[in-house]
């Protein structure tokens, strides 16, 4: 799992940590087991031929006033993107949330440059709801904009 993150995060601008920020071994190991043991978490993987080719992760909000909502983070190898993986990772997290007697609300926090994942939130149903001028600094100067998303799962 390590070295797929390092990998992922290596071949796009579109991630907020860098390669060298992951934790070390025990670390990935209680960060997996903390989304194994939380219902209002999860984790999925992508895997071909035994090799991890896209992930997503799951985490609702640790008090109750916010357990209801939660955001994902979900990336695909860089020579597997077009293919469906995205699709079927996000179609999957929101079966589950639509499943889960907790989550109503799934949101998310995208590059405003991304355009790609963009359309891929849009064809799901999520909605832009907040935009946040430079947010993520990539070197002196360099800024990004983030754009906010959010769906619903159950009615409110």
């Amino acid at each position: 799992m390590l070295a797929y993150v390092t990998d992922i995060t290596a071949e796009t601008d579109f991630y907020v940590i860098e390669p060298d920020e992951f934790p070390n071994e025990d670390g990935e190991r209680n960060w997996i087991q903390d989304h194994l043991d939380n219902p209002g978490k999860l984790l999925l993987l992508a895997e071909a031929s035994g090799t991890i080719i896209g992930s997503l992760s799951f985490e609702n909000g640790r008090l109750r006033r916010i357990a209801h909502r939660g955001s994902f983070g979900i990336g695909v190898r860089k020579e597997w993107r077009g293919r469906g993986i995205g699709t079927a990772l996000l179609r999957t997290l929101l079966n589950w949330a639509e499943a889960n007697p907790v989550i109503e609300k799934i949101c998310l926090e995208v590059f405003a440059t991304n355009e790609n994942a963009i359309r891929l939130y849009k064809k799901f149903g999520f909605v832009e709801q907040g935009l946040g001028s430079k947010d993520v600094k990539r070197g002196p100067g360099q800024y990004v904009d983030v754009l906010s998303m959010c769906r619903f799962v159950k009615p409110v």
